[in-house]
């Protein structure tokens, strides 16, 4: 029997949200993906429904507490080089 040590992304990624304004008044929330060690940003998605950003963070970051890092870089489309 073989045991497989799931190494958490956690420790390698963090979400970040911001709410800015955007053409005409229109107000935007976005969910950013970054690099912890350097800041770098993996991707950002923009929403102009707050309720919508709101799942979207809470989706990654649940799956950065449950998933693998091989899973998460695949279910949220992570370069391996990131």
């Amino acid at each position: 029997m073989t045991t497989e040590i799931r190494k958490s992304p956690r420790h390698a990624f963090r979400v970040l949200t911001q709410t800015r304004t955007g053409f005409g008044g229109a107000v935007m929330h976005d969910v950013q993906l970054q690099v912890t060690a350097s800041g770098a940003l993996v991707w950002a998605r923009t929403f102009s429904d707050k309720r919508e950003a709101e799942r979207c963070r809470e989706e990654v970051e649940a799956d950065l507490d449950s998933l693998g890092e091989a899973e998460f870089r695949r279910r949220w489309s992570v370069p391996s080089t990131a």
